[in-house]
């Protein structure tokens, strides 16, 4: 397998041990370059299966203060003139290679590519609703880039020159498995999005909505390739 000489994949870890490895192997197979920084204060198996790829990746410890400060540490260690970001718990499912991609968008005189997203939880396959892909944003970009505010949707692209690429598909499939952990999470991420500044109800619509997400999610399954599927149960065979 030919693996992109151009784009570095990166990675920023924490708890997501359940779905890291197939993450970690993906990358391994696809990229010359795969850089990741792990907090160092997961309290679940992520660092030992880091560890478990440190002759392959180049691994980094830095323990988490926010989303923009570790997503930034990581990309400094790019050294390939493209990125690509990846999340612990995805894989991409694509009939191009993302050295591919990028002629496209240098022919096109882009900077950015989207794409999007097909949600795999609770052993189904399935988009956030059929309406509405979950498309996303800045997940191939060049290697200057560097985030600038909170949470997923990182980096400034207002003056960005960005085109859709449908038949590139990030496949993931989430570490969150039960309500509870729903609930956890939100709280989590309430710290960088400033909602315990606003009123109980605004809370509660919050932590509401984490525990909707798979409901609706589990309401709105739409038929996808075969191909994609069996791609999908391939890396979902690695645990």
């Amino acid at each position: 397998m030919k693996k992109n000489k151009n784009v570095s994949a990166s990675i920023i870890v924490h708890e997501i041990g359940d779905c890291l490895k197939r993450t970690l192997q993906w990358c391994t197979e696809h990229f010359e370059e795969v850089n990741l920084v792990d907090s160092g204060q997961s309290r679940d198996n992520t660092t030992e299966i880091v560890n478990q790829f440190k002759d392959y990746i180049n691994v980094y410890t830095r323990p988490f203060d926010n989303f923009q400060n570790q997503v930034n540490f990581i990309l400094e260690k790019s050294t390939k003139p493209w990125i690509c970001g990846i999340d612990g718990d995805e894989v991409i499912y694509s009939p191009w290679s993302m050295d591919q991609v990028v002629k496209l968008l240098e022919k096109e005189g882009k900077t950015t590519a989207c794409f999007d997203r097909i949600n795999f939880q609770k052993d189904i396959y399935h988009r956030r609703a059929p309406i509405m892909p979950d498309y996303q944003y800045s997940r191939l970009f060049k290697s200057n880039k560097r985030a600038t505010g909170d949470m997923h949707n990182l980096y400034d692209i207002s003056n960005e020159i960005g085109i859709i690429i449908r038949q590139v598909i990030f496949l993931h499939w989430g570490h969150i498995r039960s309500n509870q952990r729903l609930l956890e999470k939100s709280q989590w991420y309430k710290k960088f999005v400033d909602l315990d500044q606003v009123d109980g109800a605004q809370i509660k619509k919050h932590d509401d909505w984490f525990v909707r997400r798979n409901e609706e999610w589990d309401k709105n399954i739409i038929r996808i390739d075969e191909k994609i599927i069996e791609y999908a149960k391939k890396w979902d065979a690695i645990k």
